[in-house]
């Protein structure tokens, strides 16, 4: 094998979470290594954030990234599909393809519904910021792996839970102050957050303003 042929063979090098794939191939030609990876995501919202974060699969990708991508996508507010392991739930604004509940048994509900992410920095930043809130019960700490079991008891507070007009007064207060609301769209993470935000406040723990800076550090839309 002679070195122009060596230079355009596939190297594979792959390290611990949060590194990278390290693929060598022909510039802006599709890398058949990159194309497996984007096959063995389970969802089709999780292959088109891959597709972008790859650049149509010819650049390497942070292993976290491919771990974000493999979670379940969706922008539907009923995960009784995803808790049961036998419905589904429907896409998001990446992919409009519904999520079958066996092709990700033992995943989490996860973020990137809205574009994907590329830089994971701010995330890393949000998720020391969430430390903060770790004392209260089944609170959400990284929120791209939400587990589909505390996002339904969330839902579930939040739908069964009615705030009195003080109460409503600090949860209205919050979403003033708050930059994300508890979530750009009514999906199931904005359901997730105003069941945490409508707890804080009935415990009398988090004022306004530390709620609002929970939903803000909760972001999961993507880049």
């Amino acid at each position: 094998m002679n070195r122009q042929r060596i230079s355009l063979s596939i190297i594979v090098v792959s390290f611990a979470l949060g590194g990278m794939i390290i693929l060598h191939n022909l510039p802006g030609k599709p890398d058949a290594a990159l194309a497996a990876i984007e096959r063995a995501i389970p969802t089709e919202a999780g292959r088109a954030d891959f597709r972008v974060q790859s650049k149509n699969l010819t650049q390497a990708v942070d292993l976290e990234l491919v771990d974000l991508d493999s979670q379940i996508i969706s922008c539907d507010a009923n995960v009784d599909g995803m808790v049961s392991g036998i419905g589904s739930m429907s896409g998001s604004c990446v992919s409009a393809q519904s999520v079958s509940a066996a092709s990700v048994k033992g995943r989490y509900m996860g973020g990137q519904c809205c574009s994907a992410l590329t830089d994971t920095k701010e995330y890393h930043e949000n998720l020391k910021k969430l430390q903060a809130y770790k004392d209260m019960p089944d609170i959400v700490l990284d929120p791209m792996h939400t587990p589909v079991e505390i996002a339904e008891k969330w839902i579930d507070y939040d739908h069964t839970t009615m705030l009195t007009p003080t109460e409503q007064k600090i949860y209205d207060d919050a979403y003033t102050i708050s930059k994300e609301k508890p979530c750009c769209c009514k999906c199931w993470h904005y359901y997730v957050n105003e069941g945490i935000a409508k707890k804080m406040i009935q415990d009398g723990t988090y004022t306004a303003q530390q709620i609002a800076a929970y939903w803000d550090a909760s972001d999961i839309c993507g880049a």
